[in-house]
């Protein structure tokens, strides 16, 4: 994987909530589940953990915390999309997942 492919796909350093929504959705992605088990996983109704997804809010600190010492995926990748901290596998994960909902017709344009 090329960091900066990475980086640039991971809209690094912008703190959007679009950004954000798309890095934490692949991450789930990456993760293999469900927007309902990764709500229940945080003890959130199904409708945050979507809202969270959908851009219509930032996520919780206790989200990011939940991906932080639960999946060892770094504040630093969710809120700035910097793939530097990341473990390898699931860097890999995550960009595979990037590449897809990059790919989707529906995905706005990067700007």
């Amino acid at each position: 994987m090329d960091v900066e492919k990475a980086r640039a796909l991971a809209r690094f350093r912008d703190i959007s909530l679009e950004a954000t929504a798309f890095r934490l959705r692949a991450v789930r992605m990456a993760l293999g589940v469900t927007q309902k088990d990764m709500a229940e996983a945080l003890e959130l109704p199904t409708s945050t953990y979507a809202d969270y997804e959908r851009a219509r809010v930032y996520p919780s600190h206790a989200a990011v915390s939940h991906f932080r010492w639960r999946h060892d995926i770094t504040f630093d990748f969710i809120l700035y999309g910097d793939p530097r901290h990341l473990p390898l596998e699931a860097a890999e994960r995550i960009y595979n997942a990037m590449l897809e909902l990059d790919a989707q017709p529906d995905r706005p344009a990067r700007g």
